[in-house]
């Protein structure tokens, strides 16, 4: 019975609303937005215009909200949901300092790599994860919202998990990277092709400094981070909704299947100067070039991952 009323106690305590990264990165994304949009004070947010506008659930849109709301950046209104305080000056990328974050991500990596050698069912509940990875229920239920915030699992009528998508695999990862070889080149080469230079400059500044650290395992959730934002940044450049529809399945597929960096500390900084050459090309007008080197790209990341 005692057990049963600490589980009780942890799930209310978990239960109580945070933001995720995913949800602070939307946060800066909506701030970009409003910036770039020259939205003024009282603009209204709209929750589905915003769901609509960046291919995501009312779930991390909400999150995003909140998060600004604290920030001082939007404040709620009786009725009419967020209104933005004051003109937008400046949009930098929004962390969030907790104690947490880095027993989430250890944990995120833990059934990324689980699932990955088969060791972990298709279905468990949040105490069976618990216990499982030896870590404390309100850090699973953490965990499996961001997992369900990517589409990979969805939870079930009482207290199970389901994860929809069977991940087994070196065979997903390198389909996964010939298909990107053919969709990630074309988007660079397409004729409604336009360079977001303040996203690239924003971009570019997160992958110089995030080569200066020195690499650990736990680092490996916000190198995919940057990681995904380049591709996704490069194929929302494109114009086209359909290569930027693919590149974000892919993320979301990537991350999970490639969550946990296995190609040591010298291949982090040989991707991150690849996707830097990439840029570089693109600023200078030479996108044939730039579409050429990013097939290599995947292709070499492709190869490494077949000898891990």
């Amino acid at each position: 019975m005692a057990s049963a009323v600490l589980a009780h106690k942890d799930e209310t305590e978990a239960d109580r609303p945070r933001a995720s990264r995913l949800q602070a990165d939307l946060a800066a994304r909506i701030l970009r937005m409003l910036k770039a949009q020259g939205a003024g004070p009282g603009h209204h947010l709209v929750e589905l215009d915003l769901c609509r506008e960046f291919d995501v659930s009312r779930t991390p849109v909400r999150g995003a909200l909140r998060l600004l709301a604290e920030q001082g950046a939007v404040e709620a209104r009786a009725n009419r949901g967020y209104v933005l305080r004051g003109p937008v000056t400046e949009a930098p990328e929004i962390d969030i300092p907790s104690p947490e974050d880095e027993e989430d991500q250890r944990l995120f990596i833990a059934i990324a790599e689980a699932r990955n050698k088969g060791e972990m069912p298709d279905q468990c509940s949040q105490l069976e994860v618990a216990r499982m990875f030896d870590v404390k229920l309100p850090t699973v239920v953490r965990v499996l919202r961001q997992l369900a915030e990517l589409g990979l699992v969805e939870r079930k009528p009482g207290n199970g998990w389901s994860f929809g998508m069977p991940i087994n695999s070196s065979g997903a990862r390198l389909d996964s990277y010939a298909f990107r070889a053919v969709i990630e080149p074309a988007c660079l080469v397409e004729s409604t092709f336009e360079l977001d230079r303040e996203w690239l400059d924003r971009s570019r500044a997160r992958h110089v400094a995030f080569r200066k650290r020195k690499w650990r395992d736990t680092l490996s959730f916000e190198l995919f981070a940057i990681n995904a934002d380049f591709h996704e940044g490069l194929a929302r450049c494109s114009g086209n909704r359909y290569f930027l529809d693919a590149v974000q399945r892919q993320n979301r597929l990537r991350s999970f299947l490639n969550i946990q960096w296995v190609n040591g500390a010298d291949r982090v900084k040989d991707s991150i100067d690849e996707h830097l050459e990439i840029m570089d090309m693109l600023e200078a007008g030479e996108n044939l070039q730039a579409s050429l080197m990013m097939k290599e790209h995947l292709i070499l990341a492709r190869d490494v991952e077949a000898t891990v």
